[in-house]
């Protein structure tokens, strides 16, 4: 089932994901031209505080046109929570905190009802990739949360062209329990904020607030982390449970050494990253130690479309591989 749903959804990207980008309210704008810093021309229109439905979103060419063509309508998923009716016919199961094990595309297409024609995993990598790292690295950060009665915070840094979707991050909320709370902070440094978003700046800079969901709360902050952002006192309601970040390259940036930092202050906070390669993967997981290089695996949510390389000989994808820094187990 997965590399059905994956390699039929690589294989009609160029075509629907082309022809949804072609409007400029389109999620796909920004992953078909790029961002470039938020300075790309699909970049600098984007206006964060613009809500989206899926229908608009992803667009007509995958909401609308397939049914005029009397092709197969679920290219979309339904905007809604995973009823335990879905879990039941698709054959999944829970952990033990109530949470979906989802292993591969596969499981989410099932899940979600989706046909296994649908472009849509090239977007949904984002919040699925982001809903793998709380159920496969998070069982302890998700029970203390719960024991203090208060929402999971993550914090996911280095955030870029996830700005202009951030409403497929209802996906987590979707595929969570409802009674577990999330508040998710998107950490966007201030040069990275499009010319069209800037309107929201405040005293320390960008700042919005979305109630995406009941159990799901998305706010975005702008500046460095660890930096002119302090993570305990900064981002949201207070210190994280767990940092993500999204097709990291911590060795690319200087910024990142104040990510690492943080969390080798704070070993209490799991730290869960993706990166493009394998090679990038061992290197970045290894500023983390032996245990976070060792942690380095495939990323089931990757994003099913290879990347062209042009200086090695190697796969590389969106969200390809992930490790772990701080890793926690329940007893």
């Amino acid at each position: 089932a997965s590399a059905s749903a994956s390699s039929s959804a690589s294989a009609s990207a160029s075509s629907s994901a082309s022809a949804s980008a072609s409007s400029s309210s389109s999620w796909w704008t920004t992953e078909v031209d790029g961002w470039s810093a938020g300075r790309s021309d699909s970049a600098r229109s984007v206006d964060a505080s613009v809500r989206r439905t899926y229908r608009e979103g992803f667009g007509a060419a995958l909401t609308n046109g397939v049914e005029c063509d009397g092709g197969d309508p679920r290219l979309v998923p339904p905007e809604r929570r995973a009823t335990e009716e879905d879990v039941d016919r698709s054959g999944l199961r829970r952990d033990g905190r109530g949470l979906l094990v989802l292993d591969s595309w596969g499981d989410y297409y099932a899940l979600r009802d989706v046909s296994p024609s649908s472009p849509i995993a090239l977007l949904c990598t984002f919040p699925l990739t982001v809903y793998y790292a709380i159920q496969r690295f998070g069982p302890v950060p998700v029970t203390v949360s719960r024991m203090l009665n208060r929402p999971l915070r993550i914090h996911c840094v280095g955030i870029e062209k996830e700005m202009n979707f951030l409403d497929l991050f209802k996906e987590v909320g979707f595929l969570l329990p409802e009674d577990l709370k999330v508040e998710m902070t998107f950490v966007v440094r201030g040069d990275m904020i499009p010319e069209a978003s800037r309107g929201g700046a405040r005293s320390r800079g960008y700042e919005l607030k979305l109630d995406l969901l009941d159990n799901l709360a998305l706010l975005v902050q702008s500046g460095t982390y660890g930096d002119d952002v302090d993570p305990n006192f900064d981002c949201g309601s207070g210190p994280p449970d767990m940092i993500v970040g999204i097709n990291a390259g911590l060795f690319a940036y200087e910024s990142w050494r104040s990510v690492v930092s943080y969390l080798d202050a704070n070993r209490g906070v799991v730290g869960v990253f993706t990166d493009y390669n394998e090679h990038s993967g061992v290197n970045c997981a290894s500023l983390g130690g032996g245990e976070a290089r060792e942690s380095l695996g495939v990323n089931p949510f990757r994003q099913p479309r290879a990347m062209p390389v042009y200086c090695m000989n190697l796969p590389q994808f969106s969200n390809g591989f992930v490790y772990v820094y701080n890793r926690q187990e329940l007893d």
